[in-house]
């Protein structure tokens, strides 16, 4: 009886790390020259002490599937504020390590912003509103998921360079569209202290809320084979100066402004770790993060209305594609399990 436990106990430890990879969070942020290992879920809330991170805490790796809750600003448990912060300079890039991502789960990314009005660890997201940094569909035959996938699982955004000083929180998401009908969204939030001289505050055409950004939004089938583009939803991008999660600029230089906070998270130098060349994806989803300025622009014939009311657990089934188009499917394909 006991070898029998064992052998079982021993296969768990197995599978456990895959079904874990099924799914995705970020697992760090490389702002200006300093990494900060964000929440980790499944090991931070066991450590002792509990350590302290920039990021507000989530519950685990999966998804938030319905629109209407609290939920979908910065995943469960995010409305509340933690103690730490990292400084970036305004003008500066965030690269958000996502570590892996299941190469099915396509769809749109998107990086937003939000102002604390004071300090961020006192700041429910209830009352934020919300202006977009960047943000990718699908174009030239590639979602914006796979070019994170394509890049090391990284995304890299730019804080505006004309946003005025002042504490902000930072959400990061990927839309996974494989399940037909039911889109997954994977949302996570940072909080820093833009510093700098920039004086500007987005206008309120540029201000959305969350919930309140989806709403409406129809989400293709993108195992459909008429499907040909989306661009991501929401306003367009905050500040004519600020540059997409997409760009192709050069980001070897970065700011001596950002360090870490007072807050003390744990942050380290990455400067010989990460290559700069390695923080962008290609320039093929700048397009579709530009053209769209409303979630009706975003609909294709093809497209299914997201429900308000989620009807999966969102857990991913082995359910046979219909009509999988072979240009929807990179060759990461063979690591999903």
């Amino acid at each position: 009886m006991f070898s029998s436990i064992s052998l079982v106990a021993f296969a768990l430890t197995l599978v456990g790390p895959k079904a874990v990879s099924a799914h995705g969070f970020v697992h760090s942020y490389l702002i200006g020259n300093q990494n900060y290992t964000a929440w980790l879920p499944f090991t931070d809330p066991y450590e002792s002490p509990v350590p302290n991170r920039i990021e507000r805490k989530i519950p685990d790796d999966g998804p938030v599937l319905d629109v209407t809750i609290p939920d979908i600003a910065c995943n469960k448990g995010g409305e509340t504020g933690v103690k730490a912060s990292a400084n970036v300079a305004a003008g500066d890039k965030i690269t958000f390590d996502w570590v892996n991502w299941p190469s099915d789960h396509m769809g749109p990314v998107s990086t937003y912003m939000a102002s604390c009005n004071g300090e961020c660890q006192n700041f429910d997201v209830s009352s934020a509103k919300w202006f977009k940094i960047d943000a990718a569909g699908y174009s030239n035959g590639k979602w914006a998921a796979t070019q994170l996938i394509d890049n090391g699982f990284k995304w890299t955004s730019t804080v505006p360079s004309e946003l005025k000083a002042g504490e902000y929180l930072v959400r990061h998401e990927i839309v996974a569209l494989h399940s037909t009908g039911q889109p997954q969204f994977y949302p996570g939030c940072a909080q820093v202290k833009v510093t700098g001289g920039g004086s500007k505050v987005p206008s309120g055409s540029e201000l959305v809320s969350l919930p309140g950004l989806y709403n409406g939004v129809q989400w293709p089938d993108i195992w459909d084979a008429t499907f040909k583009t989306f661009a991501a939803p929401g306003p367009a991008v905050a500040f004519s100066g600020s540059s997409s999660g997409s760009d192709d600029s050069d980001s070897g230089s970065t700011s001596s402004s950002s360090h870490a906070s007072s807050s003390s998270p744990t942050a380290t130098s990455s400067a010989g770790s990460h290559s700069a060349s390695s923080t962008h994806v290609s320039t093929s989803a700048a397009t579709s993060a530009h053209e769209s300025a409303s979630p009706s622009a975003a609909s294709h014939a093809s497209s299914v209305v997201s429900s308000s009311k989620p009807t999966s657990t969102g857990r991913c089934s082995a359910r046979k594609r219909r009509g999988m188009v072979k240009r929807h499917v990179s060759h990461h394909a063979k690591r999903h399990h």
